[in-house]
């Protein structure tokens, strides 16, 4: 990987991400995590500490959706 690639997380947790694991991850260098479920309260301030931008209770089809307009678009 390059050294001007952002690192997206990409996670999927049948409960919230915990500050553990939310510690390991900034740890990486990620530019964002993306949840498909909830993220902890406390794991938000880390993130939001490290600057990394952070989304929850994300669905596949939201994803589908945004990359089919970025492939229009391209």
């Amino acid at each position: 990987m390059s050294e001007n690639s952002d690192y997206i997380e990409v996670k999927s947790y049948s409960s919230a991400i915990p500050p553990s694991k939310a510690k390991k991850i900034a740890k990486q260098g990620v530019s964002g995590v993306i949840s498909g479920g909830r993220i902890s309260d406390e794991s938000k301030k880390i993130f939001n500490k490290h600057g990394i931008w952070h989304r929850e209770n994300v669905e596949p089809s939201d994803l589908e959706s945004e990359s089919r307009e970025i492939e229009k678009e391209n």
